[in-house]
């Protein structure tokens, strides 16, 4: 595996402080994270993930996908969910993806939690169906498995991703794999999707096990028989608070 250089620096803070902190539910003020994204094995881009909660327990999170190359040709992808954090964990009020200029692929979400209404808007038609518990999307689902009860042996929510709300169940494989990125040394817990393409997993997720639970890899099996993968390179945490 190639070294990571540029950003060896970043990952050994970031393991020195799953290491020395304490574990703790509550995510941190101001998370940020940038992913090297892959597609069976040749770079595509790049995924760079901002989190942030104000004073009001409102948390924000912006995901851009920002290709290299001929990928650059279409257009950023952009995730942005906004909600509040509950005892629970994540609870999304409003959710958007943006695919560059082309407007026909922007979906707006919105969560009528009193009402118990999913609100989506997509390729100009509305849609609105009963929101079940747990509801999260296409986002806020990795950052909620922070809040999640790994002593199950599966985990289920329902997830908006702006084309269509469904199940999401993942099994829990293994909760101590080491995963290697670059030359520094994750102990992660590893989780994969019960649905499958072509007979594999549909999605693949190694979470950190020291702090914070937060996908460090994640590997998804597209319909084409490619594989996409996300490998943490760079982490930037705010301690206010903590």
């Amino acid at each position: 595996m190639k070294r990571l250089l540029p950003v060896k620096k970043w990952l050994a803070f970031f393991l020195f402080l799953f290491n020395t902190l304490a574990f703790s539910k509550d995510l941190p003020n101001i998370l940020e994270l940038k992913y090297e994204l892959t597609q069976n094995g040749e770079q595509l881009g790049t995924v760079t993930e901002k989190f942030s909660i104000n004073g009001a327990g409102k948390y924000h999170i912006e995901s851009a996908t920002k290709g290299i190359g001929l990928y650059a040709l279409f257009g950023d992808r952009l995730l942005i969910s906004e909600g509040i954090i509950t005892l629970e964990g994540l609870k999304p009020e409003h959710f958007e993806v943006h695919q560059g200029n082309n407007i026909n692929k922007d979906a707006i979400v919105d969560f009528d939690w009193e009402n118990q209404i999913l609100i989506t808007r997509y390729k100009g038609n509305e849609t609105k169906e009963n929101i079940e518990n747990k509801t999260q999307d296409l986002i806020s689902y990795l950052y909620q498995f922070n809040y999640e009860n790994f002593e199950e042996s599966m985990i289920e929510f329902i997830a908006a991703t702006g084309k269509k709300y469904k199940k999401y169940q993942f099994k829990i494989v293994d909760k101590r794999i080491e995963l290697t990125l670059g030359d520094i040394n994750f102990e992660t817990t590893f989780i994969q999707s019960v649905a499958e393409k072509d007979g594999k997993p549909e999605t693949q997720i190694w979470l950190n096990n020291k702090l914070y639970k937060i996908p460090i890899r994640i590997r998804y099996q597209e319909k084409n028989g490619s594989t996409l993968e996300q490998n943490l390179v760079q982490a930037n945490i705010d301690l206010n608070g903590l």
